[in-house]
Order: C-alpha cells, then structure tokens, then sequence
C-alpha cells in the first residue's frame, strides 16, 4: 500500500522546523468545593505534567512518527527552559536554541476532576532577536538541507517579517518546500509559501470569507499557496491548484482539540518528504487529527496508532495471505466463497448494481483487481485512469465488498485454482463459450459454479470516458 510504505520512509526523512516554542504544562487536581473569598473552585493539587508546545509540539509529532526531526528556535536560561531542554532530551529531538529571551513561553493549565480546564496561566515574552540571531538562525535551517521546512507561527515574534522573507527567498534558492501553521496577524509574512495550514476560525479571520469553499479559495489566491484548512469536527478541506478536496472527520470523539495543528503540519510534511502527493498527505493528516482530538492535552501520536487508523480504514484491502486464510475460515464454516474480479477502473453504477447481485450469491464477495502495469496491457497505455491504490480504496467502501486483492497477472487461473471459490462471478456480456476457458476448467473441476450477471444497459467505463471526451470538445 502506497500510505503504508510512505509510512515506513518516514525514518528517511529531514524536516527543520522553526516557530514559537512554548512549554505546555497541566496541573490536574480535584476540584470540590468552592473558595469562600470568591465563586471560584478550590483545586487540591494533585499532579503536574509537562509537554512541549508551539514548534516544539510539531517537532515532537514528527519524533514520535519515526522522522528525523531538527527544531530551532529561541528561549530563556531559566527554570522552565531547563525542563523545556530535557523535554526535548526525552523525545530524541535535536534542537539548536537560541537563549534571546528573559523567560521561556510558559501554559499553565489548571484542570479540576481530571478533564475540566477550569482557567489558563500564560507566561512569555514576545521575541526580539537581533538580525544578526536571525541570519544565524537561518544559516542553520539550510546547512540542515531539510527535505521540508515547518515555520510554527504562535505570533510570538520569533518569526519575523525580515526572517519570513529571508527564508522564504533562500527556500526559493534550494526548491525547499514550506509549511506553515500561521496567525491572522501574520497573513502577509505567507504568500507564495508551499502550504498554509489554518483552522477554520484563523481562515476566516484571515479571509472574511463566510463558508469554508470561500475561505479557502480567497486565501489562495491571495497568498499564491495551496491552502489545508482544518475543521474541527466537519474535518479538513485541501485547496490544491484549481482542485478541491474536502475529508470528512476521522475523529470517533472530540476530548481536547489542543495542539491538534501542530500535528497536521508535522503528518504533511513527513508524508511529503516520504514522497506522497498535496492530497494523499492531507488524508494522512486527517487521520492523525482524529487521533490527537481524541487524547487529553497537548498530545502526539505514534507509528503504530497510525497504521492500526489505516488498518480500519482499509480494512477490506487484504494481501494474498490474509486472502487464503479468510477462504479456509469460510470453507471449514461451509460458508459460500464469491469471487468475481477485473478492472474496475472508473467506477459506476453498472458495477455498483453487478457487485450488489454477485454479493447475493454467498456469503463472501472476494474482488481481484488488476495491478496498474496489467490493466496497461489489458486496456492500452492510458489506462488506468485511476491508480490501482485509489481503485481498491473506491471498491472497498462499498457495503457489499467484503475484500479487495490487488493482482498483477492477466488471467486468474491461479487464483481460481488455489482459492476455489465457490461461486465465480463473470459479466453478462461473456457466455461459458467465450470465457477463458482454462478458467471455466478449474472451476467446473473442483465443482465449483460459474454465475453470469447482465450488465447494466448503457453503463460502462469506456462509454464513460468516450462521454467525457466527447464532452471536452
């Protein structure tokens, strides 16, 4: 699978990042009575926990995903500076931080009976570095030779205008790609940077636009950059070039929404680097966004929670392993095994309504897909139209699929004859006089039945694509 594989690249890749850094730190107590000088709860303190934040927080994503990770920024040689440093220790991050300020941003968040955030402390001083800190700062970002570049934007003055745009000129210079988490306030610092990833109330503030289509249109062509806007429990929309793509939420249930942006800008930019395109990066990041809104706090997600998110989401999409085990499974259960298999390259109510029968044959409908390089053979140099990895996730949505298997040969013999379904399933427009006949053996050997579904008058994939073409000119 292409996500799985990307995934597994994550340990390759080389991501700067750059921003606000910022301790987050939780004080949890219970909470039972109120202070009788104000209406105010008393909180017995408990326990104190502390996570990173701001940059840091997307540096730790990204440590937490297996990638290589360098995070630069300022802070303070002060009490929470040091437990910031060691943070940092603890999560395998390399770092280089620059002491410019007197304190080091600080959070403090009181939470009563385990999940109520009852107030918040916050302790900073903006950013003030010195040209000459910022030249630094940059020399270092581009001796790393990162393959992607996150500026963290808390509006807490570490990036400036004069740093944006040296940055911004440089990653020109290199082809080096920028994502950028960003505030209102700073709208400008970001045009014509690779990615702009704003919630849906910074877009509005950045935009006046009124719906998330307007939002995300109007900071494109403003900005000159494609746009990820985040939101909240509607998910995520992706402003690509003249193309738009809207993710529903993955989130099972909202706990703390805290951080949540700083894991998105972490997921796209080690899927990109990991070789992923704008949109499939995107859906990554979808799914880690579900995961972190789900934890209390400023959180991070691992490898592992990840690909166990892919496997419900594909679940249905089986190597040919699982396959021969699920068939033995349902033949010691004397269950009925369907197969029916092809390209099923642009899916469409012919195969939606062929699938539904072919389903009512059994117990199990099993669907084989030829890999991209047989369809080529099969169909000519411009098909597929759609990717093989696309096609299995397409037919895997669908209530009636029950397992897709991708396969690379141009006749199913084997897998006829080493899986034996027990119903094989073949179009309407073959007869048993015109189908491969090696296959109708196998089958009719070991007593096996071949059923023929009518297709659907009108409706296939290379009247599909005639229709579009046709309508092209």
């Amino acid at each position: 699978m292409e996500f799985k594989r990307a995934i597994d690249n994550f340990p390759d890749t080389n991501i700067a990042v750059i921003g606000d850094i910022i301790l987050d730190s939780y004080l949890y107590g219970n909470c039972e009575r109120l202070s009788p000088e104000a209406p105010v709860p008393i909180v017995k303190k408990d326990s104190i926990i502390h996570e990173l934040g701001g940059a840091a927080n997307v540096a730790a994503n990204i440590s937490s995903l297996g990638g290589k990770v360098y995070l630069l920024g300022y802070y303070a040689q002060d009490d929470i500076g040091e437990i910031l440093i060691e943070k940092l220790k603890e999560k395998n991050i390399d770092y280089k931080l620059f002491p410019v300020l007197s304190e080091t941003s600080h959070k403090t968040r009181i939470i009563g009976n385990k999940r109520q955030q009852i107030c918040r402390i916050d302790e900073e001083e903006r950013a003030n570095a010195s040209s000459e800190i910022e030249k630094k700062l940059i020399e270092e970002i581009f001796s790393l030779n990162p393959d992607i570049i996150v500026a963290s934007d808390y509006a807490k003055g570490a990036l400036s205008r004069n740093l944006f745009l040296e940055m911004k000129e440089r990653a020109k210079r290199k082809d080096k790609r920028i994502i950028v988490d960003p505030r209102p306030q700073n709208k400008w610092n970001y045009d014509a940077v690779y990615l702009i990833t704003p919630n849906i109330k910074e877009g509005r503030e950045m935009s006046n636009g009124r719906n998330a289509e307007e939002i995300g249109k109007i900071l494109q062509r403003e900005l000159n950059s494609n746009i990820l806007l985040t939101r909240g429990e509607e998910g995520m929309t992706l402003f690509e070039r003249e193309k738009v793509y809207h993710l529903p939420t993955k989130a099972r249930e909202v706990y703390d929404v805290t951080g949540a942006g700083d894991s998105v800008a972490a997921v796209v930019a080690l899927s990109l680097a990991s070789g992923l395109n704008l949109e499939k990066s995107a859906f990554l990041a979808n799914h880690v966004a579900g995961i972190v809104v789900g934890k209390p706090g400023t959180a991070t997600v691992s490898k592992r929670e990840l690909e166990q998110a892919l496997e419900i989401e594909y679940g249905k999409i089986k190597n040919y392993d699982e396959l021969k085990l699920i068939r033995e499974e349902y033949r010691r259960k004397g269950k009925r095994f369907v197969w029916t298999n092809g390209c099923f390259d642009l899916l469409h109510l012919g195969h939606v309504r062929y699938l539904k029968k072919a389903k009512e044959l059994g117990d199990y409908l099993a669907i084989g897909i030829n890999n991209d390089e047989s369809v080529k053979k099969l169909k000519g140099e411009n098909r597929p139209i759609n990717s093989e990895t696309d096609r299995a996730e397409v037919l895997s949505s669908l209530e009636q699929v029950d397992c897709v298997y991708v396969f690379s040969e141009l006749s199913v013999e084997k897998y006829l004859k080493e899986l034996q379904p027990d119903v094989f399933v073949k179009g309407g427009d073959y007869t048993l006089a015109t189908i491969n006949q090696n296959e109708r053996r196998i089958i009719e050997g070991y007593g096996g039945k071949i059923a023929l579904i009518p297709l659907t008058e009108g409706k296939s994939t290379s009247g599909l694509i005639e229709k579009i073409k046709n309508s092209n000119h």
